[in-house]
C-alpha cells in the first residue's frame, strides 16, 4: 500500500512550505520500514533557519510523483536473470533494494526502452526483452511506463503491441504509444484527488507512437500544443511531459533540447522529463513571459538499469575504441586508454566528461515532484527532491572487446544518505566507495538546480499565502 506524502525530502531551506503542505490528518498506512518523514536523501542543501514562521494556508490533497530513466536490457543484463535449470526469467533480485522507495511515492514512472518479444527470441541493440523484465518492473512499484522512445519498435509492430499489452497485463500504465490509431494520445491520473497529465514523445517515426523531428520542430509544436489544451479540457491541472531526446552520452542539453524545453514551458508545461542520452543531465527551472508559468526540467534522468558499467564501455576515439559504445561520431579525443577493469585505473577519476569509461551511465535517479492542492484552490508543485540511483554490476566477466564484456548480476542501488550502504545492501568496501562516487556524480550535476527549484516553489507558496492570508482579513 502507498502513503500518502506530500514532500519525500524535508529541505531545511524550505521547511515552512513542508509545514503547509501536511493535510490534518495524514494516512498512516504504508511502507513502514522506511521513515520518509526522517529521511534526507540528497542532503541537497546545507542552510538551516532556527524558527518555522505561521503558515495559514494548508493543503487539501498532496502526492507524489518519482521519474526514472532508461531500462536498457543489453546480454548481460537478461541472462542474469535466466535460470537454465527452470528455462525461466527472474529479474526480481536486480530491484530488491530499490523497491520500497519506489513503493512509497504515490505514482512511479520509469523509461520502458525495450521491446517485450512475441516468440522467445531476444536480443540487445535492437533490445527485444522477456515479459519477466515488465514483471520485475510493476513489483518494483512501478505505474507507469513510457513507451516512445527509439528501441519500442525493435520487435516490430508486433513487439510494440507485446509491450503495451505486457504493461497492462501486469497492472502498468503506459502512455507514448497506442493500440489502436484512435486511442488516446496522453494519460491523466487522479493521483490523491489531483489530476496529473501525462504526455510522452520520442524523435524519430514509429508506428502509433508520440514523435517528432528535429527537422520540422514547427510540426511538433503545433501538434503538442493541441494535446496540451485538450489535456487541460479534459481536467488535467498539471502537465508532465516525457521526452526522448538528446545526444546519447552527452552530460549536457544540446540546443534542440533547450529550444523544444522553452517552447513547452511557453506551452504551460508545469514538468518535462528526459531521457535517451543514458547519462544524468542537469534539471533547471525555466520561465515563460507567454505562459507566464514557470517549468521545472530535468534533461535526462540517466539510465535506471543497464549493463552500461564501466568495464562495458570505452572511452577513448575510433582508434583506440573500434568495438565499444564510445562511437566515434559522438565524442572523441578522450585522453586515457580504455580500462576494463577499473581497479587498474589510476586516473580514471579523472577521465574527461565525454568520454564513456567514467562512471556516469552507470548512474540514475528516482526524480520526484511533490504537488499540492492548496485551500484556495491552487494546484501546484510543492518540492522537488531526488534519491540517486547507482546501477552496480557485480561477477565480472571480462572478454576480448569492451562491449562483449559482463556481469553475473546488476542491482539498482538506492543512495540514500541516512541508510549505511553497506551493511543494507550486502556491499563490499570497494563496492560502497564505488557507490560514493555515482552519488558525488549526480549531486554534482543536480543538486544546483534542486536548490534553485525549491527556492522558486517556497517563493511562489509564500505569495500564495500572502494572499490567501490578505483574502481572510476582508
Amino acid at each position: 500500500m502507498k502513503k500518502v506524502l506530500c514532500s519525500i525530502l524535508i529541505l531545511l531551506l524550505i521547511s515552512a512550505l513542508f509545514t503547509a503542505c501536511q493535510p490534518e490528518e495524514e494516512s498512516s498506512a504504508g511502507n513502514e520500514s522506511v521513515n520518509v518523514s526522517d529521511t534526507s536523501f540528497g542532503e541537497v542543501s546545507e542552510e538551516s533557519e532556527e524558527s518555522i514562521p505561521e503558515v495559514n494556508m494548508q493543503a487539501v490533497a498532496v502526492g507524489s510523483v518519482g521519474s526514472s530513466g532508461d531500462i536498457l536490457v543489453h546480454n548481460g543484463v537478461r541472462k542474469s536473470g535466466y535460470d537454465p535449470a527452470t528455462g525461466t526469467f527472474d529479474f526480481s533480485y536486480a530491484f530488491q533494494y530499490l523497491a520500497p522507495y519506489v513503493q512509497m511515492l504515490d505514482y512511479a514512472v520509469v523509461n520502458a526502452e525495450f521491446s517485450v518479444s512475441t516468440n522467445g527470441t531476444y536480443g540487445a541493440l535492437p533490445f527485444r526483452v522477456p515479459a519477466e523484465i515488465v514483471k520485475a518492473l510493476a513489483d518494483c512499484g512501478y505505474d507507469m511506463g513510457t513507451t516512445a522512445n527509439n528501441h519500442i519498435a525493435d520487435g516490430g509492430t508486433a513487439g510494440m503491441k507485446q509491450t503495451m499489452n505486457t504493461l497492462t497485463e501486469y497492472g502498468m500504465d503506459y502512455t507514448g504509444t497506442r493500440l489502436n490509431a484512435e486511442d488516446s494520445r496522453y494519460l491523466i491520473k487522479d493521483i490523491n484527488g489531483i489530476k496529473i497529465g501525462f504526455l510522452n514523445y520520442s524523435y524519430g517515426g514509429y508506428w502509433n507512437t508520440n514523435c517528432f523531428t528535429e527537422a520540422n520542430l514547427p510540426a511538433f509544436y503545433t501538434e503538442a500544443e493541441t494535446l496540451i489544451n485538450n489535456m487541460r479540457v479534459d481536467g488535467a491541472e498539471l502537465i508532465y511531459l516525457y521526452i526522448h531526446w538528446g545526444q546519447e552520452y552527452s552530460l549536457e542539453p544540446n540546443a534542440k533540447q533547450q529550444e523544444i524545453a522553452q517552447k513547452m514551458c511557453d506551452f504551460g508545461v508545469d514538468v518535462i522529463i528526459g531521457g535517451h542520452p543514458h547519462k544524468i543531465q542537469p534539471v533547471e527551472l525555466l520561465h515563460s513571459d507567454i505562459s507566464g508559468k514557470s517549468t521545472v526540467c530535468l534533461y535526462s534522468c540517466g539510465n535506471l538499469w543497464s549493463g552500461q558499467q564501466i568495464e562495458c564501455m570505452a572511452g577513448g576515439t575510433q582508434d583506440n575504441s573500434p568495438y565499444c559504445f564510445q562511437d566515434p561520431w559522438h565524442f572523441a579525443g578522450c585522453d586515457y586508454p580504455d580500462v576494463a577493469d577499473r581497479t587498474q585505473d589510476a586516473n580514471r577519476l579523472d577521465h574527461g566528461v565525454n568520454c564513456n569509461d567514467n562512471g556516469h551511465t552507470e548512474d540514475g535517479v528516482i526524480f520526484i515532484t511533490n504537488v499540492c492542492r492548496y485551500e484556495d484552490g491552487t494546484v501546484t508543485l510543492a518540492s522537488v527532491d531526488v534519491i540517486p540511483v547507482w546501477c552496480m554490476g557485480r561477477g565480472f566477466i571480462k572478454a576480448s572487446y569492451p562491449t562483449n564484456s559482463t556481469f553475473e548480476e546488476y542491482y539498482a542501488i538506492p543512495l540514500d544518505k541516512s541508510v549505511d550502504w553497506q551493511a543494507e545492501y550486502g556491499l563490499t568496501e570497494a563496492e560502497a566507495i564505488e557507490a560514493g562516487y555515482s552519488y558525488d556524480r549526480t549531486m554534482a550535476l543536480l543538486s544546483d538546480g534542486i536548490n534553485e527549484i525549491n527556492a522558486h516553489l517556497e517563493e511562489q507558496y509564500n505569495n500564495l499565502n500572502e494572499q490567501f492570508k490578505e483574502g481572510l482579513e476582508k
